[in-house]
């Protein structure tokens, strides 16, 4: 899934646009410039509704973004929210089976669905001519899905599969471990994929329940980016949302699970794993905090690209041994509606090589953290962040999920136009100050997965 710079591209674009010159940003900033506004309003039910309108090309991406995501699930009920993603695609009340996926397939279309721990979200990018059909098909699922068992068991068997294939990623079940021992109170400390166990036991029952309580008009917005005009989106979900009717708000889980205040180190040694793994993660503010570009870009000075700190300290070989550190190393933020994480990691193969490797990620904080930035490192992940950001507009679903995501994360759809500018602002003191205030030693969790003697 495409996510906003505020989300985090990390790790992902660790390649992106690292060479590119100082004089690209300037030009980075009158590309985001160029948008047009986002246009906004909210029917009598509750139901936001954000339009962005672009001529590029006579194509519309239609989503809906509901604010339903791992962090609103139960606690033994991980997964359900990443069951409907499949659910939704199964069948309503008058549209059979996979016919949504088919149809809009089949006008030379194209359908996907994401979960996280915020919210999950469907899209329908397809000719601009058909906005009204998508905007019905979208209308019709928000309240009229069915809960047969096969749809049921399949969408079940699917996530598990998906789980299978975590459980056989080191780095996977590194996350999972290092998440469960940061958060101890927060729905953060689980991922939307799920427990095999918890899918197991839902119910058709448990998913209607949760159906009844998130998919509602008052929970979700419609977003609409492409080649079409505001009336026509206006007249369109009015025509097919309008009539359902508004819902009570619904169960907010997080918001009484709010994390405590960590002031001393924690550390988990996990039995040991194919693939070494040492993790140390901090805490981060929520995404509208005014310090996550600053945090952004001290984790791509840290560990996004071959020139970040972590990556040339625990990755290039000793010039006596001829050997490095690790086999790979580097570092992501995690920016969340609520208190994120940041996590830098290395992977080595001797078992030997833990401690050096856990002693060599906090030395590389700890230099950031007195001396800051170079103008040149500074500069090279402003390029990175900026251009990232900036390709993940270059269609109508890319401008459609950031307006989305900007929604979920701030409560502002056309936020995520002056995330060039608030990069841009951040300066090598800010980024210094950032580290010091949230990656100190007592703020940080260390999972260590030590690698087996071979």
């Amino acid at each position: 899934m495409r996510r906003s710079l505020m989300a985090g591209h990390g790790l992902i674009l660790a390649a992106l646009a690292a060479s590119m010159p100082a004089a690209a940003a300037p030009d980075l900033q009158k590309t985001v410039g160029k948008l047009p506004g986002v246009e906004t309003f909210a029917l009598s039910n509750g139901l936001q509704v954000a339009v962005l309108r672009t001529n590029a090309a006579p194509v519309v991406s239609v989503q809906v973004w509901y604010r339903a995501g791992s962090k609103d699930e139960p606690r033994d009920r991980r997964g359900m929210a990443h069951m409907f993603e499949h659910m939704m695609f199964k069948g309503t009340a008058r549209v059979r089976p996979d016919a949504h996926s088919k149809s809009i397939n089949g006008l030379g279309g194209y359908t996907n669905a994401a979960t996280d721990e915020d919210a999950t979200h469907y899209i329908n990018t397809l000719p601009a001519g058909y906005l009204d059909y998508a905007i019905h098909l979208e209308a019709e699922r928000m309240r009229n899905l069915l809960f047969a068992k096969p749809m049921i068991d399949d969408a079940r068997e699917t996530i598990k599969d998906e789980v299978h294939q975590q459980e056989g990623s080191p780095f996977a079940q590194g996350l999972l471990r290092c998440l469960a021992v940061e958060f101890l109170k927060h729905p953060y400390a689980w991922t939307a994929a799920g427990t095999v166990r918890d899918l197991d036991a839902m119910t058709a029952e448990d998913l209607k329940r949760f159906y009844d309580a998130y998919y509602q008009p008052n929970n979700a917005m419609l977003v609409v980016a492409g080649k079409v005009a505001v009336a026509d989106v206006k007249a369109s979900a009015e025509k097919w949302f309008g009539a359902i009717a508004k819902a009570g708000e619904p169960p907010r889980p997080a918001s009484s699970a709010q994390e405590p205040p960590q002031t001393t180190r924690r550390r988990a040694v996990l039995e040991p794993g194919q693939v070494g793994l040492t993790l140390v993660a901090w805490h981060l503010p929520p995404a509208r905090d005014k310090d996550t570009a600053a945090l952004q870009l001290a984790a791509f000075v840290l560990g996004a690209g071959d020139a970040s700190r972590l990556k040339a300290r625990l990755k290039t070989p000793d010039a006596k041994t001829k050997r490095a550190l690790a086999a790979e190393a580097g570092m992501e933020s995690i920016v969340r509606e609520h208190p994120g994480v940041a996590i830098a990691l290395g992977a080595y193969l001797e078992p030997g090589q833990g401690e050096a490797v856990e002693a060599a990620i906090f030395d590389e904080v700890a230099k950031l953290a007195a001396r800051g930035p170079t103008a040149d490192e500074l500069r090279r992940v402003k390029n990175q962040a900026q251009a990232g950001f900036v390709f993940s507009l270059e269609n109508a679903q890319g401008l459609g999920e950031a307006i989305g995501r900007s929604w979920i994360l701030t409560g502002d759809p056309g936020g995520f136009v002056r995330e060039v500018d608030d990069v841009e602002k951040v300066s090598a003191a800010d980024v210094q100050r950032v580290v010091k205030q949230y990656f100190s030693p007592d703020n940080a969790t260390v999972v260590v997965i030590p690698a087996k003697a071979r």
